[in-house]
């Protein structure tokens, strides 16, 4: 099924979309609700994506002190295991995946706690999965707890029980599923997890994926047997069929790739394991670029900003350290008509609206502290503590949140889902000692050229030479990693595009002129 594009921009459309950008160096895909970026994904070929692999690995150190082990994965950096992700198969489970199993029916006695000593031995071989990928100094976050997710179950191989994502709330839906698997003669010897999506699923449907998992399970230790330690034993798939698999659901009214060779592979994949949505799939084939075509660079663009506008004119200014992210609520030119407490009452019910999209979109994790505007009545802070409450019930991380204070402060914790897009695209500022954050020279080159493609894409009469004058560090990054798709957009409008390096120019300022 075609997209057929036209020259005006995309109308808003109703209900959930999904659009898959494709260029030579990076992938991206944003996931749009009535029109609005709900979700935003960006992978790019120059880093590495290995969270959910399975490796044969090696213990290289004990750390007692710390309760944890170092292993060599075959990478760079060693993987880090703590004691806990040996032992707490629960925290891993959440840490991987948005669902939680429901509750074992009688909680089990808390087992004393471990050493790592007494678990694990130095040289030792052992299979493990990648929880976290390396961040700076810190290498790979490790689990023993192998998970292989699917599209409506999660096998745990380790783990003979079953559990159901607690979104299923239907009683006789839980046990139709759960009578569906306790069929199943090989469940004995494997367990599994039920995501949200299994609901309302058949029979076949749920005991087709079981068996394939299954079946792959045991591909990968057959090549674990057989190979030497460090090895990786299964990789997880890249960041459009996991979106395709985590994120296709029923109520994404459409899915949009502007690559034929990417439409070609999601058909493929859809037939064996999600016929009944295939139709939902088209190929854009239009001339202007698939995100200039619904505006999205823009509002990509705001993801990164500081402040964030409001619909009566408030806003919020989010503020991310280390370790803390702060959110703070203003009113702006609102004044309001009736008085203070209603127009921060008005604010902060928007703020509460729009703060759980922001930690979504840019995945903020750890400590949250959201500073409310003041406000004397006790029903608006409960109001908008229970409003904040029922927003953040769209967000698969796993949140910790505490009461809003006297002072309108609420204080959380939210567990970040992957590496930010602030660390992806962006790198430390070397004009203020590190104190900031500036795109990276991989990303500004990006840009420009995607600024180059949309103004092309935009004139009738087109210039025969266009001039990209940048910082020498840009210029150098076009001369080699990016020479692609600048002879991608040279190709596509017959033109010649001419580069000049300017040191003088601020490493972001990149100038297009028409010769």
């Amino acid at each position: 099924m075609l997209y057929k594009p036209n020259n005006e921009k995309e109308t808003v459309a109703e209900g959930k979309e999904i659009l898959i950008n494709v260029g030579p160096v990076e992938k991206r895909i944003a996931i749009l609700k009535n029109g609005e970026i709900v979700d935003f994904i960006l992978e790019r070929q120059s880093r590495e994506h290995y969270a959910g692999s399975i490796y044969k690995g090696r213990v290289v150190s004990i750390l007692p002190g710390i309760e944890a082990a170092f292993v060599d994965i075959g990478m760079e950096k060693n993987g880090f295991l703590h004691v806990s992700d040996v032992v707490d198969k629960d925290s891993i489970l959440k840490e991987l995946f948005g669902d939680e199993p429901e509750p074992a029916a009688k909680p089990e006695r808390k087992a004393p706690p471990q050493k790592i000593q007494n678990i694990l031995k130095k040289g030792q071989e052992i299979m493990v999965q990648v929880v976290k990928e390396a961040i700076g100094t810190k290498g790979p976050r490790l689990t023993t707890f192998i998970s292989i997710p699917g599209r409506y179950l999660v096998l745990t191989p380790y783990d003979k029980s079953i559990g159901i994502s607690r979104r299923i709330t239907d009683r006789a839906e839980r046990k139709r599923i759960r009578d569906i698997l306790e069929k199943i003669n090989f469940l004995n010897e494997v367990g599994c997890i039920v995501r949200t999506v299994s609901e309302k699923r058949s029979d076949k449907e749920l005991a087709d994926e079981l068996t394939f998992l299954r079946n792959l399970w045991k591909k990968i230790k057959t090549v674990s047997e057989r190979q030497a330690a460090p090895v990786e034993v299964y990789q997880e798939y890249d960041v459009v069929l996991r979106v395709i698999r985590d994120k296709f659901t029923d109520d994404i009214t459409k899915l949009v790739v502007d690559s034929k060779e990417e439409y070609i592979r999601i058909i493929r994949f859809l037939r064996y394991f999600m016929p009944s949505i295939r139709k939902k799939v088209r190929f854009y084939r239009g001339h202007i670029p698939l995100f200039s075509k619904y505006d999205l660079d823009r509002k990509v663009d705001e993801i990164f900003e500081r402040k964030v506008s409001l619909k009566s004119g408030g806003y919020l200014v989010i503020e991310q350290t280390e370790g803390v992210v702060v959110i703070d609520v203003n009113t702006g030119s609102f004044v309001g008509k009736k008085s203070l407490e209603e127009t921060a009452f008005r604010t902060n019910m928007e703020a509460a609206e729009e703060i759980p999209r922001q930690l979504m979109l840019r995945d903020m994790g750890g400590i949250i502290i959201i500073d409310f505007i003041d406000m004397e009545d006790r029903n608006h802070r409960e109001k908008i503590f229970h409003f904040l409450q029922e927003k953040l019930k769209d967000d698969k991380a796993k949140i910790s949140l505490r009461a809003i204070s006297q002072f309108g402060v609420v204080e959380m914790t939210r567990q970040r889902m992957r590496k930010s897009l602030e660390r992806t695209s962006h790198v430390e500022c070397p004009y203020c000692g590190g104190k900031g954050m500036i795109k990276s020279v991989e990303t500004i080159a990006i840009e420009a050229v995607r600024r180059v493609d949309t103004m092309l894409a935009h004139r009738k009469s087109r210039p025969r030479h266009i001039l990209i004058v940048s910082h020498p560090d840009v210029n150098n990054r076009f001369l080699s990693d990016q020479a692609r798709i600048l002879g991608d957009v040279q190709r596509k409008y017959r033109c010649k595009i001419d580069l000049r390096e300017d040191r003088s120019l601020h490493i972001e300022a990149v100038i297009i002129e028409e010769k």
